[in-house]
């Protein structure tokens, strides 16, 4: 049997605390639509994936909103509205992450945008002296850089010959159940931390029975 030698994290809701209904109330407020109304088209607009994908602007993310939920605000209210559910890094999570560093190496791979980057890394340097998850993680990939996106497999096919890891010495943390299982097809170990929760104890615990 294979040691894990490489560790995958997903970042929203395991490194950095979501809270998407945040961002569902900021729409809603900006639009004057009800919550039920812009959470239904959130689930429904395409137009997420594609620019978690990288294949359209940010100028045309917002136009879309615009458009598709009736956002009608400027750049910086239809930004900040975007980003409120982009919460805390826990400093536990960080240690953890410094500790797992000595004997794995440690990836984030993040269904994101460039937004949400940006933002991301604002909360990671106001809180620690970490410019950019670069300067922390050994490598890190994000959906719109690499213009491919979880649960599709290429991406974690990507992911693996970028990083010279093998699936079955990767193990891959997610709060999707959905990435989770198409990343177990292809034979890479995997765990689900409920969102927000930490992954402290739950990782511990699988590296201890692996």
């Amino acid at each position: 049997m294979h040691h894990i030698q490489t560790i995958i994290f997903d970042l929203g809701g395991v490194i950095i605390d979501l809270h998407i209904e945040k961002t569902i109330r900021a729409f809603a407020n900006l639009s004057g639509a009800n919550v039920s109304e812009i959470e239904q088209a959130y689930l429904n607009a395409g137009f997420f994936t594609a620019y978690e994908k990288g294949l359209i602007t940010d100028d045309e993310f917002r136009e879309q909103l615009r458009a598709e939920l009736n956002v009608l605000a400027s750049e910086a209210a239809i930004d900040e509205a975007w980003n409120a559910m982009l919460g805390i890094i826990p400093e536990d999570r960080i240690n953890a992450i410094l500790t797992l560093m000595k004997k794995y190496k440690c990836i984030v791979l993040s269904n994101t945008n460039a937004i949400h980057e940006r933002k991301f890394h604002e909360i990671l340097a106001a809180s620690y002296p970490y410019q950019h998850l670069n300067e922390l993680f050994n490598e890190v990939y994000f959906s719109h850089e690499l213009m491919q996106r979880k649960p599709d497999a290429e991406i974690y096919r990507n992911v693996l010959k970028r990083s010279k890891t093998s699936a079955s010495e990767a193990l891959f943390l997610d709060d999707s159940v959905l990435n989770l299982e198409e990343a177990a097809k292809l034979d890479i170990k995997t765990l689900h931390i409920p969102r927000n929760s930490g992954f402290n104890q739950l990782l511990a615990h699988k590296l201890s029975n692996l």
